[in-house]
């Protein structure tokens, strides 16, 4: 029996399942490098005498009691109420945390987990650092941790000859998960936050550093993970064409690879659970049985567009940030996403008209190009990039009550003050105050 169709439907059904009629809670994740206080980079099992990343887990594990192991017993990753800790590919540290609706308990979850892991790192002379790249070291000198859907992952890199490997072993984000109420909700939240991606890996850009040399460009991070697959990273295909849904999501993701599957071909159980893809897209590779939902989030897991639907939006153009910018770009992305005001403002500026949208990928692909080259003097969608920013603070500003709006100050200060440029595109007020007075929305801090 051939159980595409079932899979297919058994995909969407579970995106769908995540749809909630109140919209408040925030899921935020934040990756880490570790390094010593020199500088090295700290790999999973130490090295010297020095204590490695599975040392630190097996520290946290006392606060995250759930634990998580490869069949060879490596400790990969812990759970508790408040979130999880987990290893990207060369063992930098990532929590997750339990989706709250105000940022003051985001913010108190990461506190607890900073209090929990940082006097563990103080004495053994390591530590965490933020930033899109790693501060010291070139891709090709970190080793990857002892988890198998990565050395897939590297394998399938080497092929396609892309920056993967970079990717992989040399970056580190910050990514922001939203609810939606229904299947339309959904598609608008992912149109706006694909429209402002590049507006947002702007005011959330921390990498001063790549492959062990000092750059002064803009959103190199954001920059590199559209380089490593054209098949699953950037926009969304058709994302912007009237009549996509979560369908068109769902026959995107099965019409490509999966990279590798996880579990036995249903004619010889005896197979491995974990097999490689054999260049054959999900839709094939599942149709022998119906899909499980650890298949189902194993192939949504496989895709890194900018933007990303599961059970939730996923906004992913943000650099690791620290902990008082993390806050702030949370609040600004509730300020922006969880009001309809906002929401209607952005479609309004964007020239969408009964749900119409009159930009697509080519426009957001102009927008990142100009951003390279003119960096704060860039051009987005027919504004300059400073009155997108400011225009984005307004609005989220207006939105959140006042002690959230509080946490934006910092992150404007962060926003607006990189090593790669100054603002010299004198329109740009004149714009502002275009775009604030078109949408009725006070400048950012009055």
């Amino acid at each position: 029996m051939d159980y595409k169709a079932q899979n297919r439907q058994a995909v969407i059904d579970y995106i769908l399942k995540g749809a909630h009629e109140v919209c408040d809670k925030l899921g935020v994740e934040v990756e880490h490098f570790v390094v010593t206080s020199n500088g090295e980079d700290v790999t999973y099992r130490g090295r010297d005498g020095q204590p490695g990343v599975a040392d630190i887990l097996e520290h946290l594990s006392q606060y995250y009691p759930e634990r998580f192991c490869n069949d060879e017993g490596d400790l990969l990753g812990l759970a508790s109420e408040d979130g999880s800790i987990t290893l990207e590919p060369a063992a930098q540290v990532e929590i997750s945390i339990a989706p709250f609706a105000k940022v003051e308990d985001v913010l108190a979850a990461y506190q607890r987990f900073r209090d929990r892991i940082d006097p563990f790192l103080a004495e053994h002379h390591m530590k965490l650092v933020h930033g899109g790249y790693h501060p010291t070291k070139k891709a090709f000198d970190l080793t990857l941790i002892p988890k198998r859907r990565y050395a897939f992952m590297d394998e399938y890199f080497t092929v396609i000859g892309t920056v993967g490997h970079r990717m992989m072993r040399a970056s580190a984000s910050t990514q922001v998960s939203v609810d939606f109420h229904d299947e339309a909700d959904a598609v608008r939240k992912m149109r706006v936050a694909n429209a402002l991606a590049p507006i947002l890996a702007v005011i959330a850009d921390g990498t001063t550093v790549f492959e062990a040399e000092d750059i002064k460009r803009p959103i190199a991070r954001f920059d590199l993970w559209r380089q490593v697959d054209s098949l699953r990273c950037g926009v969304v295909p058709g994302l912007f064409d009237e009549g996509f849904g979560v369908g068109s999501y769902v026959d995107w993701i099965m019409g490509t690879r999966p990279i590798f599957v996880t579990r036995p071909a249903a004619d010889d159980p005896s197979s491995p659970a974990l097999r490689a893809d054999e260049g054959k897209v999900a839709a094939d590779l599942y149709a022998d049985a119906p899909m499980s939902k650890a298949d189902v989030e194993h192939v949504l897991s496989m895709f890194w567009p900018d933007v990303r639907l599961k059970r939730f939006v996923e906004i992913r153009p943000a650099d690791s940030l620290p902990a008082a910018i993390m806050a702030g770009y949370t609040s600004l992305v509730k300020g922006l996403f969880y009001s309809e005001e906002s929401l209607a403002a952005i479609e309004s500026v964007l020239g969408v008209k009964d749900g119409i949208w009159p930009i697509g990928k080519a426009d957001i692909d102009a927008a990142v190009e100009s951003i390279f080259k003119d960096g704060f003097n860039a051009r987005c969608y027919g504004y300059s990039l400073v009155a997108w920013i400011e225009l984005l603070f307004s609005l989220a500003a207006q939105a959140l009550a006042a002690d959230e709006a509080s946490y934006l100050d910092e992150l404007h200060e962060y926003a607006l003050h990189k090593n790669w440029g100054s603002i010299k595109d004198i329109d740009s007020e004149s714009e502002r105050t275009v775009l604030a007075n078109r949408l009725g929305v006070p400048a950012f801090g009055n």
